[in-house]
């Protein structure tokens, strides 16, 4: 069957999308300051006035770029009881080889939180976000870390500092290492950042 073209909503939303895609990769590579909605328009091959007919200005395009995404990932981090399952241990091995696979892939969105997070004064509203971000994750996944604590699986540290350790760890991943998502040291990663919760580590 002859494929059914798309419609008027769908073809807005496939724009919009590029727009934002475009918007992130640009925004990652020469900052907010030195991005222009020229630029932008050209990456994601539209015309310049078609970027406002979607994102009203540069500010909130940056916004979006930041925001979007990081809702595309919160699901893994913030319902971790929905996602993966077991004892502690076999938990935080499910969450951290998602997390590992989910910034692999996102180097351009990552350059975009390393912004916001070194400069706070400039991106006060998306700084008090991912500020929440890591607050609401500490939170969630602190119950896990003190039963693998009881368990004897996990070292005796404040779950606090341990989760945001690990959030500082993948971070750092994917801004040091510039390898491809399929190449085997993110295996190797995965380890190390289990071994920032326990000794026994399971293979």
């Amino acid at each position: 069957m002859p494929q059914q073209p798309l419609s008027m909503s769908e073809k807005k939303k496939q724009k919009r999308a590029a727009i934002l895609k475009a918007a992130i990769k640009v925004f990652s590579e020469k900052g907010f300051a030195e991005t222009t909605i020229a630029v932008i328009a050209k990456e994601a091959r539209v015309s310049f006035g078609t970027v406002f007919t979607y994102f009203e200005t540069k500010e909130i395009l940056y916004e979006k770029a930041v925001l979007e995404p990081l809702d595309e990932i919160k699901p893994y981090f913030l319902k971790v009881d929905d996602y993966f399952s077991g004892t502690p241990l076999e938990k935080i091995q499910q969450m951290i080889e998602t997390h590992v696979d989910l910034f692999s892939e996102r180097s351009e969105f990552l350059r975009l939180i390393q912004q916001v997070l070194g400069r706070p004064e400039r991106f006060p509203k998306l700084f008090e976000e991912l500020d929440l971000f890591v607050d609401d994750f500490v939170n969630i996944i602190s119950p896990t870390i003190e039963e693998g604590q009881r368990q004897g699986v996990f070292y005796e540290e404040t779950p606090a500092l341990m989760a945001q350790s690990y959030l500082a760890i993948l971070n750092g991943m994917r801004l040091t290492y510039i390898n491809e998502s399929t190449h085997s040291l993110w295996n190797a990663l995965t380890v190390q950042a289990l071994r920032l919760f326990g000794p026994i580590i399971k293979n």
